[in-house]
């Protein structure tokens, strides 16, 4: 084999390695949230977000009506990266003068404070999130834009 050969060769391969798009492996991983062991559901928007320690977080969207959600890390569903992951939801709702309201109890908010914590490490459609607390009514939003409502 020809030195130019090989030079060639040795260059197609470091290109092809170059090619990989540098994502972590990430796992399919669907699951539910619930309140004092019940489905969480509630009027408003809801997400989860689970928190590597040294990589990209997941999120996904609560589905209000069961409390059900799909990660997403870099496209769609694709799920998370494997490992432990600290764990933040956010349920929040219209209220008056057109300000969001958090629903839950805020430590559930913040990873410093959530207490909440789950190991992924293979594809799952049944990951579950505990969670403790009383849950505040969503605020009747029905002027909330217009700013009619009280407090506006």
């Amino acid at each position: 084999m020809s030195k130019s050969l090989l030079v060639s060769a040795a260059l197609t391969a470091l290109m092809l390695v170059g090619c990989g798009d540098g994502r972590p492996a990430v796992v399919k991983t669907s699951g539910q949230v619930f309140l004092n062991g019940e489905p969480l559901i509630f009027k408003g928007d809801g997400f989860v977000q689970v928190i590597p320690a040294d990589n990209r977080p997941a999120t996904g969207m609560i589905n209000p009506s069961d409390g059900t959600f799909t990660l997403t890390t870099f496209d769609n569903d694709d799920g998370a990266v494997p490992g432990e992951h600290a764990v933040t939801i956010l349920v929040k709702a219209l209220g008056p003068g057109g300000q969001s309201v958090n629903l839950l109890p805020t430590e559930y908010t913040e990873m410093e404070t959530s207490g909440l914590t789950v190991v992924i490490d293979k594809p799952t459609d049944s990951l579950k999130i505990e969670l403790e607390g009383k849950m505040r009514a969503a605020p009747d939003s029905t002027n909330a834009l217009r700013g009619d409502a009280s407090g506006f």
